[in-house]
């Protein structure tokens, strides 16, 4: 079921499409290891912290979608707003990355068919790059993952080969990256119309970020276990500005419908 807040005005001709929690569940659970990397930074310099763990979720779902460093420059500047010493965004996004390493790793090893890899997938993620792909829109992949992750990841899911418009994300040549800006260059590349922008994601960044370019926004609001709808994750989304929200891609009909105006 699509629930559908606004209608689009014109065909999708450029997709901008976010990855983790949109397309893929290879890091399943990273909220939880972000918290816990940021609680343990965070705590011992909090004279009261009873209510740090609310605070510290609440920055991590308003936050999803933007790049991990940058997540991690927000507990810096916290440590040292409590007193603490400064140790760099670097600092925190190395333990957040060695804390994911070993079980992407593992995930990433178990993936040897298509079948095995729609697995560690949102459902019906594969089937919707197909659809938009067999109606001739250009694909980019745009995320807040490190860019050098996204490639190994995309790869390992059989789905790279989908990203004709590039995949995107931020990394030592592009230390400044924000998803507004990738879309934003997509646009200028591919000479996209107002309306024929579509980004697609789980996270309030990117449906910001589409909505400013006069895109169309559809909201992955998926429950990563079970691949059911996340109502927190709708509020967010819908308050972010979205167009529409799914819990996941099986209902392809309706999608196509909603986009290309196919029956």
């Amino acid at each position: 079921m699509i629930e559908i807040i606004n209608s689009p005005t014109a065909a999708p001709r450029l997709a901008a499409i976010d990855f983790d929690g949109t397309m893929s569940l290879i890091r399943i659970g990273w909220q939880q290891v972000m918290h816990g990397v940021m609680h343990a930074a965070l705590v011992p310099h909090y004279p009261d912290n009873t209510g740090l763990d609310s605070e510290i979720y609440t920055y991590i779902a308003r936050s999803t979608g933007q790049p991990s460093i940058i997540q991690m420059a927000w507990v810096d500047e916290q440590v040292i707003l409590h007193g603490g010493p400064a140790r760099g965004a670097q600092a925190y996004l190395d333990l957040f990355s060695h804390a994911m390493r070993d079980r992407i790793d593992q995930k990433v090893a178990s993936i040897h068919d298509d079948a095995s890899a729609d697995a560690l997938m949102v459902p019906g993620a594969r089937e919707f790059l197909r659809l938009l792909a067999y109606n001739n829109v250009r694909i980019a992949l745009v995320s807040g993952t490190e860019h050098i992750h996204l490639l190994r990841e995309s790869a390992a899911l059989r789905i790279d080969h989908f990203f004709d418009a590039g995949i995107h994300g931020p990394g030592p040549h592009h230390p400044g990256f924000t998803k507004g800006d990738a879309m934003a260059a997509l646009i200028n590349t591919y000479r996209v119309a107002n309306g024929q922008l579509l980004s697609v994601g789980d996270g309030p960044v990117e449906i910001i970020a589409g909505k400013s370019l006069d895109g169309y926004s559809i909201a992955v609001a998926s429950h990563e276990a079970s691949g059911g709808l996340d109502d927190d994750k709708r509020r967010h989304l819908i308050a972010a500005g979205a167009d529409a929200v799914i819990a996941n891609f099986h209902q392809l009909h309706d999608i196509t419908t909603l986009l290309f105006g196919q029956e």
